[in-house]
């Protein structure tokens, strides 16, 4: 056992250099890359890259033929998109069920807009409303103004105090205070 242990232990194993490590691992990566191209220029010359050529441009073929089938399929629902909205297809067509939310909402705004218009015409209109109202009693209140004061003037007292038999007394005389 102890010559086994002997014949395994290798004395270059126990030095560790990676500049050597890393130039045997690119010695392997050549030596693989070297035994593809060599596999592959076998395969050319045998035949087999021919076939894979050609089952490469049948796929080509066919990916254009179906993107050329996608195109028409969507220029055909482009031009019946407008036959859609005048028969009331597109409310049922998958592209605008996910619209649904955001098409609520914008009709939701709408209404709300409109109603707030409405409200704000209303109170501009009691505004206005109010406001000639307010015209309207300083107007009178003005009249009324005029006619106190035309009442109040000496000579329209005078006037209703002989209309009613009343006499005036000057109290300007003292004579009504009484004296200590």
């Amino acid at each position: 056992m102890a010559e086994r242990i002997r014949e395994e232990y290798d004395p270059e194993e126990e030095i560790f250099d990676p500049e050597a490590v890393e130039q045997r691992r690119n010695e392997d990566e050549e030596r693989r890359i070297q035994r593809r191209i060599r596999r592959e220029i076998i395969r050319i010359n045998s035949g087999e890259h021919d076939e894979e050529l050609d089952q490469e441009r049948r796929l080509m073929e066919e990916e254009e033929r179906e993107r050329e089938e996608q195109e028409q399929r969507a220029e055909k629902r482009r031009k019946s998109i407008v036959s859609q909205i005048f028969t009331g297809g597109i409310l049922t067509s998958n592209g605008a069920v996910q619209y649904y939310r955001a098409l609520i909402a914008i009709a939701v705004m709408c209404f709300i807009s409109i109603f707030l218009t409405f409200m704000s015409l209303n109170a501009d209109r009691e505004y206005r409303q109010r406001e000639e109202y307010a015209t309207i009693l300083r107007e009178r209140a003005v009249l009324v103004e005029e006619q106190r004061y035309g009442i109040s003037s000496k000579s329209e007292v005078e006037r209703m105090l002989r209309e009613r038999n009343i006499e005036m007394i000057d109290l300007s005389d003292k004579s009504r205070l009484i004296k200590r």
